[in-house]
């Protein structure tokens, strides 16, 4: 596991949305998402729902959340 994966997931999951999470971070949107499906697959769930240019935590989303930001990653 990666740890720029966490730190993605943290800020997409804070913004709800990828553009603004890309730009926070200063990747591309593409690399935001390869970020996120590389986590998810590596965890062996969704974290994310999809709907258009917004994405939604799902339940494992919620729950995983709360461990990642008290990380607090400095990047």
């Amino acid at each position: 596991m990666d740890i720029r994966w966490l730190k993605t997931f943290v800020v997409a999951a804070e913004f709800e949305n990828l553009r603004k999470a890309s730009e926070e971070l200063y990747l591309t949107q593409p690399a935001i998402s390869k970020h996120i499906k590389r986590l998810e697959e590596h965890l062996q769930i969704g974290l994310f729902e999809r709907s258009g240019k917004k994405v939604i935590l799902t339940d494992a989303g919620h729950y995983f959340l709360p461990f990642c930001q008290k990380a607090n990653f400095k990047l």
